[in-house]
């Protein structure tokens, strides 16, 4: 691919064209220095190259790279980069603008002396584990590279516009629901009726289907038909365990203003069911 430069930002970043007229971010030492409008860009100098289709997006990243120092933007690309191999997921576009400048924020803050805690750690900890482990491994190498040693909160922090990009939602979405996962356990954990081992692997099941009930409010999948002979059948089975399912499901569509299935909430009940009286639940109707 050509570029030609429209625009030079400093000294490492220009903005350019392709032969298609779509603009581009190339980032490269020194490759702004003395460059006309027009000229053809050195590929060989290239070391990254932000391709993004959102104008609005493309603007604040322009004047974000212009304020940000190059190695923390770079940190930023390789660390974006690493999620995306392990997550094992694309993450949308506007990660590399919301993440690097969260980052260089954190930097700045914390050079300053200021303190940072996030009300949230526990629950993104707790519900988002890979996501949080690539936030304590940012903190990790902002410590070797930069010599900064931020809290760790922000590993939480870092987690959260992971999820961001992953489920492409908002960040006052995403706390809204992390918000709401953490009520829902400390709902059961308040239960006098209701046995919450932590030790079980039913409750490490139940905190992945309650992350990914809620997610599922935010990324609709194709519909199927609702089985509610399955739904009434776990409401007369269970029914203890049904109605704290709805108690439980409130407290989410109360957070996030949507309303969950008969069905969502029978599945619900069968997880609640299996913690509670350690037991496999219903099977027949297929992998709960």
């Amino acid at each position: 691919m050509v570029f030609h430069v429209l625009k030079t930002i400093n000294n490492n970043i220009v903005s350019c064209l392709d032969e298609n007229k779509q603009e581009h971010i190339v980032m490269g030492r020194g490759l702004g220095f003395g460059v006309k409008q027009g000229a053809v860009i050195d590929q060989e100098r290239v070391e990254k190259v932000f391709s993004i289709s959102n104008p609005a997006n493309l603007e604040q990243l322009k004047d974000l790279l212009a304020r940000c120092p190059q190695p923390q933007v770079e940190f930023c690309t390789e660390l974006i980069q690493y999620a995306t191999q392990v997550l094992d997921h694309p993450l949308n576009e506007g990660i590399y603008l919301t993440l690097c400048d969260h980052i260089c924020f954190a930097i700045r803050r914390a050079e300053s002396g200021m303190g940072f805690t996030n009300a949230l750690h526990t629950e993104v900890r707790l519900f988002y584990p890979q996501e949080y482990n690539i936030g304590c491994h940012a903190l990790t190498e902002i410590q070797r590279r930069f010599n900064v040693t931020l809290p760790q909160d922000e590993a939480a922090s870092i987690a959260l516009h992971l999820v961001n990009a992953e489920h492409e939602m908002s960040l006052g979405i995403t706390l809204k629901v992390t918000q709401a996962l953490g009520q829902m356990l400390h709902t059961l954990e308040s239960n006098d009726k209701f046995h919450l081992d932590r030790t079980t692997i039913y409750y490490d099941e139940l905190v992945i289907h309650l992350k990914f009930l809620a997610l599922d409010l935010y990324s609709p999948r194709d519909t199927l038909p609702a089985d509610e002979q399955f739904s009434d059948l776990i409401m007369q089975a269970f029914p203890q365990d049904y109605h704290l399912a709805e108690i439980l499901t409130k407290e989410l569509e109360t957070a996030c203003g949507k309303e969950l299935s008969k069905e969502q909430k029978a599945y619900l009940a069968v997880h609640l069911h299996r913690i509670n009286k350690g037991k496999e639940g219903v099977k027949e109707h297929g992998t709960i």
